[in-house]
């Protein structure tokens, strides 16, 4: 039994419905609706996993389809200033790996930056993701290269039976997608999204989104060629451009009226993946997929200023970066019997460079970063999954990695189980080792050192972190959902600064390649306590509402412990959502979706206000790093659909708020010495969303 299927004008409705072994079974099967739609996809996963429900999440006020600010929604996870990168217990961004289809993938997200695992907006597109999985601690054996966070997307296949189109218009820009079938009877299909942004309408219209014009477009795609006798083939990917100007002066009174005015930059980032996959069942128990991916990233930089309005103008930085991936991915998955399953496999990446990072010194551009090249990274992997009863599930396994680059390895073990204490209620707990190597940038960093010119961190070892997990859900009904869990992560071989005493740590970027002298010689850890109470969509209403509350510290080379950057304590998020079917001529109804934010303020380091002042430049309190908190964070958004349906389409139009009150959300500040005073800078304030949408 399905609750509350939408079925629409213009699209049809597929169900993909999996059964599970009930190992108690003996000689009757008997079908129950009992599910936890909290629950992972991935069996493996005992604790921190949640099913990323496509269906339900869509319908989140200003989630804008884009599944990184969707899951800022979930407990334990923060948006890292207005774009989309994550914040996860504490971790910096960069911690989040990103899966699609089986294969590790760059970062999807349109003016990503290096060193990050956010951008502005999603290249993804929610037209072609499937019910996906998001797990924020002490994952299973076969994720590698992650110290926060995993998002595992699934891709949807196309109606295989029936051609269909979706077309919308919004504020953020014009979307088209197209699926069907190649032919009758055969059973292959094909999916197809292609979105051209133009978030200057809405600069246009008065509400400033950027400080620069700025455009992007994206395609992906998923096609699904099935065969009787040698399985089944697909061919998917994604591709995104994006670009950013801030034009200099060009005129003589902006130049002296606005000092911003007298500088300007250039930021373009373009990355994409494509890949082919096989998979194919042997035999009754064992099932065999394999991978190939190519993958690239590229991403400039050119900072410029003016000295003089009619001078020459003056190039402050010149960055060049570009990486590109061949991934081979293969996993076997076999089921011994229903009581006991294993999963083994193998993902090696080629990553080939080329990175130039060139800065003023001294009023002279100086390469920073200087290097070309390839190396190699392999995670290999063993699990297992035993089931003794229908109360009990253990899963244990091994993860692998190695770093051609330093040949530098690591081997990790994983645990997580799961006891049924009573009808609806489970215990968990996980545990485990995780590492990741870092942003290839960090390894050639090059440091004057005297005379001489150094690339001193080649021989950067992985930086490591230990999970402990411990959880308690209780499933109130088929629809309601409580859930508590307290984490504990111990970070180490966190690089730091190698020579001085410093506070410096790269526990604390959220993007960008560090330019220092590092050791792995860091520590840090993050620990805390997050509750998640879930009413599912059933009777046209949902709601969602989470409270973190946890600590992230960290040991620099100084030797003191200090607050992280994302330390900000405490986070708690309120989503609630209608819908009314309205009595009208035509099929129709009106859906509201509110969701509240309030989080501690950002971390921020004093200002040593009379020093700022006599040297007319901004000036910090060394001894008290991320000493204080700017204000606290609040945000309210809202949004509004209404859906038609006639006879051969779904119209829907969806009218919306960010941040309704529009209050000023601090995100830094500093001594600007041209006003004589500490001056702010605030996330965006209210932003108008609209647009309409039909299925076809």
């Amino acid at each position: 039994m399905l609750n509350n299927l939408s079925v629409e004008s213009g699209k049809e409705t597929i169900l993909n419905i999996e059964m599970e072994d009930d190992v108690a079974a003996d000689s009757a099967i008997i079908v129950q609706s009992r599910s936890n739609k909290g629950k992972p996809i991935n069996a493996f996963a005992m604790v921190s996993g949640r099913m990323f429900s496509v269906e339900e999440t869509k319908r989140f006020a200003a989630g804008l389809n884009d599944p990184s600010r969707i899951a800022s929604s979930f407990a334990g996870v923060a948006a890292a200033g207005d774009g989309n990168g994550l914040i996860i217990r504490g971790n910096a961004p960069n911690g989040l790996l990103w899966r699609l289809e089986g294969i590790d993938v760059p970062n999807p997200n349109h003016f990503a930056r290096v060193g990050t695992s956010g951008g502005a907006i999603s290249i993804l597109s929610a037209q072609l993701l499937a019910n996906s999985d998001f797990m924020t601690g002490a994952f299973p054996a076969e994720y590698g290269n992650a110290m926060s966070g995993v998002f595992d997307i699934k891709l949807r296949k196309g109606n295989k039976e029936k051609r269909e189109h979706t077309f919308s218009l919004s504020t953020i820009g014009i979307d088209f997608a197209t699926e069907g079938y190649f032919k009758k009877g055969y059973g292959g299909s094909y999916l197809i999204n292609y979105r051209y942004g133009f978030l200057t309408l809405m600069e246009k219209l008065g509400f400033r989104i950027s400080e620069e014009a700025t455009t992007f477009q994206d395609l992906s795609f998923n096609i699904h060629l099935p065969t009787k006798r040698i399985g089944e083939f697909s061919i998917f990917g994604f591709g995104g451009l994006s670009r950013q100007d801030n034009y200099l002066a060009k005129d003589s009174l902006t130049w002296l009226n606005d000092p911003s005015s007298r500088r300007g930059n250039e930021d373009v980032a373009n990355t994409g993946a494509v890949g082919v996959s096989h998979q194919i069942n042997i035999g009754k128990r064992s099932f065999l997929k394999t991978v190939y991916s190519l993958n690239q990233f590229a991403y400039k930089e050119v900072d410029k200023r003016l000295d003089k309005f009619s001078g020459p103008i003056i190039l402050t930085r010149n960055n060049k970066f570009s990486e590109g991936n061949g991934v081979l991915s293969s996993i076997l998955t076999h089921k011994f019997n229903k009581h006991f399953l294993i999963k083994t496999g193998i993902y090696t990446t080629g990553k080939s460079f080329n990175l130039q990072q060139r800065e003023m010194v001294a009023n002279l551009l100086r390469d920073k970063i200087k290097a070309n090249g390839s190396t190699r990274l392999t995670n290999y992997f063993l699990q297992a999954k035993w089931d003794p009863n229908n109360r009990f599930s253990l899963q244990a396994g091994m993860q692998g990695q190695s770093f051609a680059l330093n040949k530098k390895s690591v081997l990790e073990p994983r645990l997580g189980m799961k006891y049924m204490i009573a009808r609806g209620q489970y215990l968990s707990f996980g545990t485990g080792l995780h590492s990741q190597i870092q942003p290839l940038g960090n390894y050639f960093a090059r440091i004057k050192v005297g005379v001489d010119t150094v690339m001193p961190n080649k021989n950067l070892d992985f930086s490591r972190a230990r999970h402990f997990v411990l959880g308690y859900t209780i499933q109130f009904n088929q629809h309601w959902n409580l859930r508590t869990e307290a984490y504990y992560q111990w970070l180490y071989q966190v690089p730091v600064h190698a020579n001085i005493s410093s506070s410096y740590s790269i526990i604390n970027l959220e993007d960008d390649y560090a330019i220092e002298i590092l050791s792995n010689s860091g520590k840090g850890q993050n620990y805390g306590l997050e509750f998640t109470l879930d009413r599912y969509w059933n009777d046209r209403f949902y709601l969602l509402s989470t409270l973190s509350l946890y600590q992230s510290t960290y040991l620099p080379s100084e030797r003191i412990w200090r607050n992280t950057r994302y330390n900000s304590n405490s986070s708690f998020t309120f989503l609630i959502g209608k819908e009314w079917v309205l009595k009208t001529k035509r099929p129709s109804a009106l859906g509201l979706d509110i969701r509240l934010i309030s989080a501690g303020g950002v971390r921020a380091t004093p200002i040593d206000l009379a020093k700022s002042v006599a040297l007319k430049t901004n000036v910090l309190i060394p001894g008290r790093i991320y000493d204080e908190k700017l204000k606290s964070i609040f945000r309210l958004d809202a949004q509004m659909e209404w859906k038609v349906q006639y006879t051969a389409l779904t119209g829907s139009f969806i009218l919306g708020v960010q941040n309704a009150t529009n209050r000023k959300n601090q995100i830094s500040r500093r001594y600007d010495a041209s006003v004589g005073r500490v001056t702010y800078s605030y996330l965006l304030g209210m932003i108008p969303v609209f647009g309409f949408r039909f299925d076809l």
